[in-house]
């Protein structure tokens, strides 16, 4: 079962962009995936996932993994940072054209 906030953009889940380079983090709580971990969470992780990746490649450029994982949670967490990091990178090309269209008028 996956847990996060990756429903709630808002907040943009540790995720950081800068000429199209995502960050993400993610931790592992027995066979809970959780994207943008609290302390409290941290605190009791089984193993933490970082991934920056470039979306518009579908490429890993940096990977650290700690903890326990087994194969299963970590081929599911990785997927699942890949998947958040392209939706979000589509999110934000289309606020940046919208905003570019807007600065136009």
């Amino acid at each position: 079962m996956n847990r996060g906030r990756s429903g709630n953009l808002g907040g943009l889940i540790n995720i950081c962009c800068h000429i199209g380079l995502f960050f993400l983090c993610l931790s592992c709580l027995g066979r809970n995936l959780i994207i943008d971990p609290i302390s409290e969470e941290e605190s009791f992780q089984d193993g933490s996932l970082m991934v920056t990746c470039m979306p518009s490649q579908y490429e890993v450029t940096q990977l650290t993994i700690t903890g326990k994982w087994s194969t299963a949670n970590l081929n599911e967490a990785m997927q699942l940072c890949l998947d958040a990091c392209s939706k979000l990178a589509k999110i934000m090309r289309s606020c940046l054209k919208e905003a570019a269209s807007a600065s136009k008028d």
